[in-house]
């Protein structure tokens, strides 16, 4: 079984390689059985983390492992924790399609297309905007988590996603990424069609 700091790593180059988030921004981190977490550390292109530069740190964020400095969003993801004792990992990325949707203050409708709307929900919310990195942040979004939502947009600042695990956030990440891209295009053409009633209600309860 991989160590959960390489998979860490992995999702990060991921993110980079699919410009996913910008050159230091976003963060990622795993909640271990023990109440501490895995972050990704401050100030460091995704592209270059590696297993060493991980950050441990306690529910009251200390560092309790790591010669690095924390993501300077660590509290908001210890808030998520907090929030939702299902959430084992979280993901903060600037995805430019949804993080597009997220500046102009648009929730993401996923009516039109059958594989968003079971994977992300019948709606991507809008988390209301605090200055990054703050505790105002943190509080705003642990508020903000609902049961069964994993993706949310975070206003004038980009994309959240949690999961069981990391994959899973990542995989939520990816769908509501590619989500976004289509309705954009779907919006060139129109606007999007979206499916109807009975086959909405049918893919909701296939959850």
């Amino acid at each position: 079984m991989s160590d959960v700091r390489e998979i860490i790593v992995e999702i990060c180059h991921l993110l980079a390689a699919r410009n996913f988030t910008t050159a230091t921004g976003g963060n990622v981190s795993v909640r271990l059985p023990d109440g501490t977490c895995w972050v990704t550390p401050t100030r460091l292109h995704k592209a270059r983390v590696r297993v060493n530069d991980l950050v441990r740190v306690d529910a009251a964020c200390r560092v309790v492992e790591g010669a690095r400095s924390a993501s300077s969003e660590t509290l908001m993801h210890l808030a998520m924790y907090r929030a939702r004792p299902e959430i084992a990992a979280v993901i903060h990325a600037h995805a430019p399609y949804a993080t597009g949707f997220a500046q102009a203050h648009r929730p993401i409708d996923t009516a039109a297309s059958s594989e968003a709307y079971f994977i992300l929900g019948a709606q991507v919310p809008l988390i209301p905007y605090a200055r990054p990195g703050t505790p105002e942040l943190a509080e705003t979004v642990g508020a903000a988590m609902l049961p069964c939502q994993k993706a949310y947009l975070m206003a004038n600042h980009g994309v959240l996603t949690w999961g069981d695990d990391l994959w899973d956030a990542y995989d939520i990440l990816d769908t509501l990424e590619l989500c976004s891209q289509s309705l954009l295009v779907s919006h060139l053409l129109g606007g999007a069609v979206p499916l109807p009633a009975e086959e909405l209600a049918w893919l909701g309860s296939m959850h």
